[in-house]
């Protein structure tokens, strides 16, 4: 039995037309999953929005070295506050006042001569023209958020340069003791009777015999989160191969 031409072209109509809906079917059940998947993915997942807001000032700078070892010291210091220690911008405390820093000098040279007379060391005095160099160091690491040494230029003294220590404190105040206590603790990385490395510097120049003037300065950052101490040595010490007769062994 032989099929004619129109019967052979209804068979391939049904053929395409059985094809196209089966295709248009598929198509349609694909689409209708994806929405129920969309649909319940957007139910039962949801992302909470980060809430992150940068602070101003150098509040949001990263630390330093030097700085990361202060918060340490800071965090057991937190219940110690005085009122308005937490600064902002337009904080009314009074630590920048001359009377204010004059009694953080002089705790401060109280703390420094309390360490050397325990070396058994001459005391030092206070200058205040060292102090001057001093705070205006304190006043530019307190405006820019660097711990750093200041330029040579702006420690001539003469026909020296002054030695210098710093140190910065983070949300609490920075007071003498805790200054010179800092400074102390490199004191167990000195190796007595060698020369000093950068990390037993500010321990050997505290101590240093041939020392006999100090300036001091201190200044809070503009949001009032940081403190910034500085004293600059003259004669200075830290100079190569005069450690064992300038930096003396206690028992």
């Amino acid at each position: 039995m032989s099929l004619t031409t129109t019967q052979i072209s209804l068979c391939f109509q049904a053929y395409w037309s059985m094809w196209l809906a089966n295709a248009l079917g598929g198509l349609l059940f694909m689409g209708v999953n994806i929405g129920i998947a969309s649909f319940f993915l957007k139910k039962f997942i949801k992302k909470k929005a980060i809430n992150y807001q940068p602070t101003s000032g150098s509040a949001n700078r990263p630390f330093s070295p030097s700085e990361i070892h202060t918060i340490d010291d800071t965090n057991q210091d937190q219940m110690q506050r005085k009122p308005g220690s937490r600064g902002s911008s337009s904080r009314s405390d009074n630590s920048g006042s001359p009377e204010y820093m004059d009694d953080f000098a002089n705790a401060t040279l109280e703390q420094v001569n309390n360490v050397r007379v325990k070396y058994n060391i001459s005391p030092v005095n206070l200058s205040d023209q060292l102090s001057t160099i001093a705070q205006r160091w304190a006043n530019h690491m307190a405006q820019t958020g660097k711990l750093e040494h200041s330029p040579a230029e702006m420690r001539s003294f003469g026909r020296q340069i002054l030695g210098e220590n710093y140190v910065s404190t983070f949300q609490t105040e920075l007071t003498a003791s805790k200054m010179v206590k800092k400074w102390m603790k490199e004191r167990f990385s000195y190796q007595f009777g060698s020369n000093g490395r950068r990390e037993t510097e500010n321990f050997t120049q505290l101590v240093w015999r041939a020392t006999q003037d100090i300036g001091v300065g201190r200044a809070r950052s503009a949001d009032g989160n940081w403190w910034y101490g500085v004293v600059v040595f003259d004669p200075p010490g830290n100079i190569a191969n005069q450690y064992a007769n300038n930096v003396p062994f206690i028992t």
